[in-house]
């Protein structure tokens, strides 16, 4: 399962993180997709327009729907952002797996162009606060029967339908987790990091962060905001209380990470931190733990 393996990685990684010691990627995207306007001026044509939403033609079911999406609404009604709200269809295995909001749920599922159907549902059995999402969530899901894509300034949705065509579920596609894995610190606000061993590691999935700041281990929660592109914050970071001898570069990491509302995909190596007004914070290169 998708956790637990995310988990080993981070466990693996953060060996390699000690202080004092010397982890979306994803394949090219067929660009021949039919996309037509289902609302804004042109309605109807192909194309697509200034702030319009457009259907996604399906010719690659298992690229297109394969992968993570964030839950956004059930039935109309707008989901919280966290605990977060997810479904991540395996097309090798045909298993659907994920969050309803409370509990990891898992199952199996069979689809093409047009048709989508879910069984075999089972989720942990945690209680939460907010029961009534889960229920939202589970209901909905035993009533798919169908999807569609659409396309928003850039932005993919998925649209779960039930036997009369009628959404009963939207979904945003998750597009932070490229920044999953160990990173290096390359910059922080501008200022080449000298000390290599200042490193991160980010589960977006478990959405935990640690990492070593060149003088104390680092831990803290990540939240995604599910209603904007990018949008990833570090939360509640929390570090041992070692002294040394330069404490600024620890200072500087902990403000840029605090302050970091959104991030930007490089190169499959390399990634940005940005603030709410796009001001670059942190700098991020990919680590190889098989090194």
């Amino acid at each position: 399962m998708k956790v637990i393996k995310l988990t080993i990685i981070s466990l693996i990684a953060i060996a390699s993180l000690s202080c004092g010691t010397k982890k979306e990627t994803m394949g090219s995207t067929k660009k021949d997709y039919t996309r037509t306007e289902v609302d804004g001026k042109g309605s109807g044509k192909k194309g697509s327009g200034s702030g319009s939403t457009t259907l996604v033609g399906v010719n690659d079911v298992a690229k297109q729907l394969g992968g993570e999406w964030n839950v956004v609404s059930v039935n109309g009604k707008n989901i919280p952002g966290e605990p977060r709200a997810y479904l991540h269809f395996d097309f090798k295995n045909n298993r659907l797996y994920g969050n309803n909001g409370c509990n990891y749920i898992n199952g199996t599922f069979t689809a093409d162009a047009t048709r989508l159907t879910l069984s075999e549902m089972i989720s942990t059995m945690m209680a939460c606060e907010n029961s009534g999402t889960e229920r939202a969530v589970m209901k909905a899901l035993g009533d798919v029967e169908g999807f569609k894509l659409t396309e928003k300034k850039g932005v993919h949705y998925l649209q779960l339908l039930n036997a009369k065509g009628h959404s009963v579920m939207k979904l945003r596609r998750q597009n932070v987790n490229f920044v999953d894995g160990a990173w290096t610190v390359k910059e922080i606000a501008g200022t080449p990091t000298e000390d290599k061993e200042v490193r991160l590691v980010i589960d977006t999935d478990q959405l935990k962060i640690h990492g070593c700041t060149g003088c104390n281990i680092v831990n803290g929660g990540i939240y995604i905001d599910t209603t904007k592109d990018r949008a990833i914050q570090f939360q509640q970071l929390i570090s041992t209380r070692k002294m040394c001898p330069n404490m600024r570069t620890e200072t500087a990491l902990l403000v840029a990470l605090e302050e970091t509302c959104f991030c930007e995909r490089v190169s499959d190596s390399e990634i940005k931190l940005l603030d709410d007004k796009g001001n670059v914070t942190v700098v991020l290169t990919r680590l190889d733990l098989n090194r």
